[in-house]
């Protein structure tokens, strides 16, 4: 059911505290320190995720402004980039500043290509674990997922891959609608080529496409799947040497923008946990996967099928925060995990947690299915870490403006 939630509850929302009592080892001295590279939302959900547990946690990140890098559960760590020779010089002194040998967590998708191209810089410096450098290719590369998918039979949507310019003609055997992505999505990072774009008409296809092939090479275009935004499942985990050490699965509730965007309202989704859960560590299995992680899946209900979207590879995911607050902290899962420490027991609240974004979607989405009961938690602001909110709140608000008076499109 769609309810839009009072005005007055959105602020109680905003207002509601971690209960700290419910996560094990909050005040335990930890055995090393954890470093995190890159400072957004998904970084700062990861440090307050190690925070409960006393880890020592150092943000790295090129802004001193991201939100972040105003945790009190982050000691911020200004570099000059996030990738290429840059970060690995940045890492390497930092590391050598440190003195020990700490785990290093990535939440930033250009990192994650840099420090995978370059692991071997990092031997013995940091505690890490990624599946090879060509898997991770495999699975930034849209088109190179899409043909190894079709090679091991996952269920994937009907799509066409353009490399050649006489290619743009094989979205004549596609249903519209269809969404149109670069392959290499460091295009879209780099500013050169949009995130997405969904093309009605198969006129407007063949435009889009020839654009697209011009500014960023390789492109994809996947049939539609009808369906709305709670109809989207992710499974985020961590794994080593053949084993799952830690995993979540969640749903959307919405995005950001509607349809084609990030996560805005995500929550637990323990009726889908038996079916994706399964067929997630069977696709791990098969491609020898390490590290952190994520694969995002939409239930295509015309097929009576889950479809895989999008795999996440090297990083933590943009909502890993949910799964904390949900009871299954990933990162400290990790963490212990490289330290040699035991498992923690899981501990479950009895309601159910809705991550939110940001409280401007609260206010810009018309309605939303939150569950009844549900406690809902910002991702900038919490009670007991105000910082990153109140730094992060006016820069954004700042920044539509300035969209708004330009006239231009934030996207």
């Amino acid at each position: 059911m769609k309810i839009a939630m009072p005005p007055g509850q959105v602020i109680l929302s905003l207002l509601h505290p971690i209960d700290l009592s419910t996560f094990t080892g909050t005040c335990d001295m930890q055995p090393g320190a954890a470093v995190v590279v890159g400072g957004k939302l998904n970084g700062l959900g990861v440090c307050r995720s190690l925070g409960r547990a006393g880890v020592r946690s150092y943000l790295l990140d090129r802004k001193r402004w991201n939100p972040g890098m105003w945790s009190r559960h982050a000691r911020p760590i200004v570099v000059p980039a996030l990738d290429g020779p840059s970060l690995m010089n940045a890492l390497l002194d930092f590391q050598a500043t440190l003195g020990e040998q700490p785990f290093l967590i990535i939440t930033d998708e250009m990192s994650a290509l840099t420090i995978s191209e370059h692991r071997q810089m990092l031997d013995g410096k940091f505690r890490i674990h990624l599946p090879s450098h060509k898997t991770v290719l495999t699975l930034h590369n849209k088109a190179l997922f899409h043909e190894y998918a079709l090679q091991h039979g996952l269920s994937v949507p009907n799509a066409a891959i353009v490399r050649e310019p006489s290619d743009i003609l094989k979205l004549r055997t596609l249903r519209f609608p269809v969404v149109i992505k670069p392959a290499d999505k460091s295009h879209f990072h780099s500013g050169a080529a949009p995130r997405l774009v969904v093309a009605e008409t198969l006129d407007v296809g063949l435009k889009t496409c020839q654009t697209m092939l011009e500014i960023a090479g390789d492109t994809i275009v996947y049939e539609w799947i009808a369906g709305a935004d709670d109809t989207i499942y992710f499974s985020l985990f961590y794994r080593v040497a053949g084993q799952t050490v830690s995993m979540f699965t969640g749903r959307k509730l919405a995005s950001t923008p509607p349809g084609t965007g990030s996560t805005a309202f995500c929550t637990a989704a323990d009726d889908a946990r038996e079916t994706l859960e399964p067929m997630t560590n069977a696709i791990l299995d098969m491609m020898d996967y390490a590290g952190f992680g994520s694969i995002e899946y939409k239930w295509d209900a015309a097929a009576r099928r889950f479809v895989i979207i999008e795999p996440t590879v090297g990083r933590t995911d943009w909502q890993e925060e949910i799964a904390t607050l949900s009871g299954v902290n990933i990162p400290l899962d990790a963490y212990r995990h490289e330290f040699s420490l035991p498992p923690l027991p899981r501990t479950r609240e009895n309601r159910p947690i809705v991550w939110q974004a940001s409280c401007f979607d609260r206010l810009t989405l018309a309605a939303v299915a939150i569950p009844i009961g549900a406690a809902i938690f910002d991702g900038y602001w919490r009670i007991d870490d105000p910082l990153p909110a109140l730094a992060h709140y006016p820069y954004d608000l700042c920044v539509a403006a300035y969209y708004r008076l330009r006239g231009k499109d934030r996207s």
